[in-house]
């Protein structure tokens, strides 16, 4: 026994790390720094200019005519750039340009025809389908959410697959709906005297 406790005891030896010199490899040298840092950099700007993959990027452009929509329908009264106003941003991106942002509920093969909200209907039309939801439909017999309606005109109008009832492309036309509702004074709650 006493010779397993000598080998254990010789095992054991005491660290002496202050005695230790780091080590000046790797990384360390300036050459070996700036390769690494030129390496990140030439990658980064590939990524970005050279190599065709999509990037996103915080500050998306403005869709065409959404400033004059958004003068023209009052949404700076919900502020510049609040939860609100870019819904309703997307909300105008989906209803004017759905074949761009939700290609997938446009159409079910890349045959079949592109289409968009804004061929079939108005904006104004849309406030007013919002204001007047949750209605009995005799065909269905129930009633009907404005999101199920916006659910079945993907589906039917637009011939596409139909999104789920949490998808961004039902809650934002709602949102957009809302604010052009909202400006149109189309709610139980419209402004009166000289507003």
């Amino acid at each position: 026994m006493s010779a397993k406790a000598g080998e254990g005891a010789s095992i054991l030896k005491p660290l002496n790390i202050a005695a230790r010199k780091p080590r000046l490899g790797g990384l360390a040298s300036p050459l070996r720094a700036a390769a690494a840092v030129a390496l990140v950099l030439g990658f980064v700007l590939w990524a970005h200019f050279g190599s065709g993959i999509d990037v996103v990027y915080p500050r998306v452009p403005s869709p065409p005519g959404w400033k004059q929509f958004r003068a023209a329908y009052g949404l700076d009264d919900f502020g510049a750039d609040g939860y609100f106003t870019r819904a309703a941003q997307n909300g105008y991106s989906l209803f004017y340009f759905t074949y761009k942002h939700a290609g997938r509920f446009t159409r079910k093969t890349a045959a079949d025809p592109v289409r968009a909200c804004a061929g079939c209907h108005t904006v104004e039309d849309l406030a007013y389908g919002f204001v007047s939801s949750d209605r009995y439909d005799r065909t269905s017999g129930r009633r009907l959410s404005f999101e199920d309606r916006v659910m079945r005109c993907y589906a039917g109008g637009m011939d596409g697959f139909v999104p789920t009832l949490y998808d961004p492309a039902v809650r934002d036309i709602r949102i957009l709906a809302r604010a052009v509702a909202h400006h149109l004074q189309l709610s139980e709650g419209a402004r009166k005297g000289g507003d």
